[in-house]
């Protein structure tokens, strides 16, 4: 979900072999097959739903009556469920990895030409029917927002139970065809070329130690500022269109997994020059992965009021300023220089 990169200016001070980080590219890999899962089974049942919509000559109320269309939608919403976790389980490294960090903003942390800001996504969307949506923001952002009606211009306005519960709960609308068929596909195609590029991309020293001191400190100004305008913490009062579909909590365990998986590619030379160093930053990875997972379990069965969202982030953010100034003294007795 959004991270800020801060780009990092890195060079190597001594000739030291490079650590073994295979791991990394080994981790990074596995959570991209997920996520081509997830995007494929998004864009086959988008494509279904449009075929449907289609056949109704896109008369909306109709289709609600097909008793097709919530399985399609259902199909749809479990594809991008799949999805978007597992690219929170590697976005600490393509947001913090220059030859990767593009995707980050196509897939999950760009703006659009109307929100503006210096992440507008560098792409427009062509729908099926002719029409070009000019820089609508990142994919899993417009997926969701159609998906789940979150932006207005991407639904078709017609209530429909989607989940067939019986009541109209959140999201529960029919999607314009035309938007999720060109989104899911879109999604799925750069997902693609997410995985080609990472299959291309050898780890470096300079690449993981940028990767974690640019991300590791994005805990507060990032997830937590996310999460405190989220539905999950001030309920019907957000008029956030994304981010209301999964926590930010959760997408913020994603990320911290892949910091932990950066970082034991790189522990055995911490530890071989300092192995107290070491220890303190797996034991920082591992209690903060720990106080946000507790927030996440909480959240099952409450809700966080504004002032304790305050609090919460404070001490997040506190740990993640301590383990970030450990990494970036690791880097330093490994050779490596982060500006």
């Amino acid at each position: 979900m959004r991270i800020a990169i801060i780009m990092l200016g890195l060079g190597l001070l001594t000739s030291a072999s490079a650590a073994d980080l295979s791991g990394v590219k080994t981790y990074l890999n596995g959570k991209l097959d997920i996520q081509l899962a997830g995007t494929r089974a998004l864009s086959a049942a988008a494509d279904g739903y449009y075929a449907l919509a289609k056949s109704a000559d896109f008369d909306y109320a109709a289709l609600a009556k097909n008793p097709q269309t919530r399985a399609a939608l259902q199909a749809a919403r479990a594809g991008w469920t799949k999805a978007s976790p597992a690219y929170e389980d590697i976005e600490g490294i393509v947001a913090g990895v220059e030859a990767l960090s593009e995707f980050d903003v196509i897939l999950d942390a760009g703006t659009s030409a109307a929100d503006g800001g210096e992440d507008v996504v560098p792409f427009d969307l062509k729908l099926p029917s002719g029409k070009t949506l000019a820089k609508p923001g990142n994919l899993f952002g417009v997926g969701e927002g159609t998906l789940w009606g979150t932006v207005k211009a991407y639904s078709s306005g017609v209530a429909f139970d989607v989940n067939g519960n019986g009541k109209m709960d959140f999201g529960d609308q029919l999607p314009d065809a035309n938007v999720l068929k060109a989104a899911a596909a879109e999604l799925h195609r750069q997902s693609g070329e997410l995985q080609k590029a990472a299959n291309a991309w050898n780890p470096s020293r300079e690449d993981v130690f940028g990767a974690l001191v640019g991300n590791v400190p994005t805990v507060g100004p990032v997830f937590f500022e996310d999460w405190k305008s989220s539905p999950f913490v001030i309920g019907s009062k957000s008029t956030r269109r994304d981010f209301v579909v999964i926590s930010r909590m959760s997408d913020l365990v994603g990320n911290i997994s892949s910091w932990r998986a950066m970082y034991r590619g790189l522990s055995p030379d911490v530890k071989a020059k300092n192995a107290a160093l070491d220890t303190q930053i797996q034991s920082g990875l591992n209690e903060l992965a720990l106080y946000v997972n507790k927030l996440v379990a909480r959240e099952q069965t409450r809700r966080y009021t504004p002032e304790q969202a305050e609090g919460l982030q404070r001490e997040a953010q506190n740990r993640a300023t301590v383990i970030t100034g450990r990494i970036t003294q690791a880097a330093a007795l490994l050779g490596v220089r982060v500006e």
